[in-house]
């Protein structure tokens, strides 16, 4: 484990690169970093530019494949060309992927390779983001986990088991490198209209099965927050890891209510492999082996990101949700509103063929 430092300001002379640019959390510090009038310029390493790289005037995209062979020898030339100081690490997967092999390889490979060049290359500070999910879904867990607990030992999940292995390879440079500084930022669900990861995705549909006899506690973070808390991270020095969640809990049974969703509890024992076949089909976005997020606790403490980094939510998991579940009612009436538009042209069109024709 880190020791905490003093926060220090940006540092005008930092030249940052972010990679995993086309993930909710790339999106969000590049919006910023954008936005911020400090940062004259920044860099972008990745196999794909920015869905909206036209929008950023400030961005230099560079091209590479960070998980090919000698990956992390391309990308510590490519860091020290730009004269690299702070790496953020933003390529966390918001998804499960039936591609488990693929995924594991630009999770577990590429933060692998990550470290390796950031070792070569001397940087001065790598950020990280990970996600609350590796401390596992449990009877066992504490009210509130907080930075110190172990993770999962093993994750059956696939999806978290690679963020585990990652955190692990992050956990190899402080050894290696202890110079560097290092910041972990572990993300509770991110909600809002850009986030699209399996729980999100899940309340895209009018019935959201769940577990029978369960009613798990459940911890949403607003993209906002998100975005205020990295940007702290890559603009002042925080030695550590830090979860970040927002203020208090909500009930998966609320969260049904307040997006006008239909849960549809199933029992355990058949549950899990139904699940598991839907997903396999791409039927559902939940994988039934990661049913456990939907029956246990896994609710994170946030008071070491509010005493060290003085970082504090503004709005709570449930004002998060409500703000998403808003959202997601408005896109339901708009898809309702342009399916209702073209029966009733169809309809129209169809009476007008059988005027000409009568």
């Amino acid at each position: 484990m880190q020791n905490e430092a003093t926060p220090t300001p940006i540092n005008a002379e930092d030249r940052i690169v972010i990679i995993g640019v086309n993930t909710i959390l790339g999106e969000l510090i590049l919006d910023r970093l954008e936005r911020n009038p400090k940062i004259q310029e920044f860099w972008s390493i990745d196999l794909h530019p920015p869905k909206t790289s036209k929008k950023f005037k400030k961005l230099r995209f560079l091209k590479m494949d960070l998980i090919e062979p000698g990956a992390d020898a391309k990308l510590a030339e490519k860091l020290k060309e730009i004269g690299a100081t702070v790496l953020v690490h933003a390529t966390s997967k918001n998804n499960p992927s039936l591609q488990w092999v693929n995924a594991h390889e630009l999770e577990v490979i590429g933060t692998l390779n990550m470290v390796s060049a950031a070792k070569a290359a001397q940087i001065r500070k790598f950020v990280f983001c990970s996600t609350t999910a590796v401390y596992g879904a449990s009877p066992k867990n504490p009210n509130y986990i907080a930075e110190s607990a172990p993770l999962d030992p093993h994750p059956v999940a696939h999806f978290v088991r690679d963020k585990v292995e990652a955190e692990k390879q992050v956990a190899s440079l402080h050894q290696d490198a202890p110079q560097i500084l290092i910041t972990t930022l572990r993300f509770s669900l991110i909600v809002g209209p850009r986030s699209k990861n399996y729980f999100t995705e899940l309340f895209r549909r009018r019935i959201v099965p769940t577990l029978l006899g369960y009613d798990p506690l459940m911890q949403f973070l607003s993209e906002d927050d998100a975005a205020d808390a990295l940007e702290k991270a890559v603009l002042e020095d925080f030695r550590g890891i830090f979860n970040i969640v927002g203020r208090g809990v909500v009930p998966l049974s609320y969260a049904l209510r307040e997006a006008n969703k239909v849960g549809f509890p199933i029992a355990g024992f058949v549950a899990y492999p139904v699940i598991q076949i839907l997903w396999n089909l791409q039927l559902l976005s939940v994988p039934g082996r990661l049913l456990d997020y939907f029956r246990y606790l896994w609710v994170a403490d946030g008071e070491k990101a509010k005493r060290v980094m003085n970082f504090e939510p503004k709005m709570s998991s449930k004002e998060a949700f409500v703000e998403f579940a808003k959202y997601r009612r408005l896109e339901d009436y708009k898809g309702e509103f342009k399916a209702s538009s073209r029966l009733k042209r169809e309809d129209q069109g169809e009476a007008q063929a059988a005027r000409k024709s009568g």
